[in-house]
């Protein structure tokens, strides 16, 4: 089950880069970006006013748990790229840096990740999507 809401995720995020960079080529990346995340917010609200939950700030948090909303709002802005290398290519050099930094921050066990050895299969793996995101710049 977790390995298909993760395919149909990548599905969405592709989608979402196609949609953010076209609004951001129209009405600039900042603009975008405050129209993206209102959206988001109403639409977020309405689920949860549907679901009849509460937005509660009950648990003290460590304050970089919040900095998501900021990697957030950098990602939107960072759509502009789309317009101007393609989604294909935005996706897979995305994913790329997905992997990399995953793969740092699970072998070190940074940022309250579980903690996971770095084998040479995930290093054999990375070296292959690199050559392939190579394949597709030329």
């Amino acid at each position: 089950m977790y390995l298909l809401l993760s395919f149909l995720c990548g599905l969405i995020v592709s989608t979402m880069n196609i949609f953010n960079g076209q609004l951001s080529a129209h009405c600039g990346a900042y603009l975008a970006t405050v129209i993206i995340h209102l959206i988001g917010l109403i639409t977020f609200t309405l689920i949860m006013f549907l679901k009849k939950q509460e937005i509660s700030f009950k648990h003290h948090l460590p304050f970089i748990l919040y900095t998501g909303g900021v990697i957030g709002v950098l990602t939107v802005i960072f759509n502009i790229a789309v317009n101007n290398i393609g989604a294909a290519l935005l996706t897979a050099l995305g994913l790329l840096g997905q992997m990399i930094i995953s793969i740092i921050l699970e072998s070190k066990g940074w940022l309250g990740s579980l903690k996971r050895k770095l084998t040479p299969l995930k290093w054999l793996s990375l070296i292959i999507v690199t050559i392939g995101i190579g394949v597709m710049v030329k």
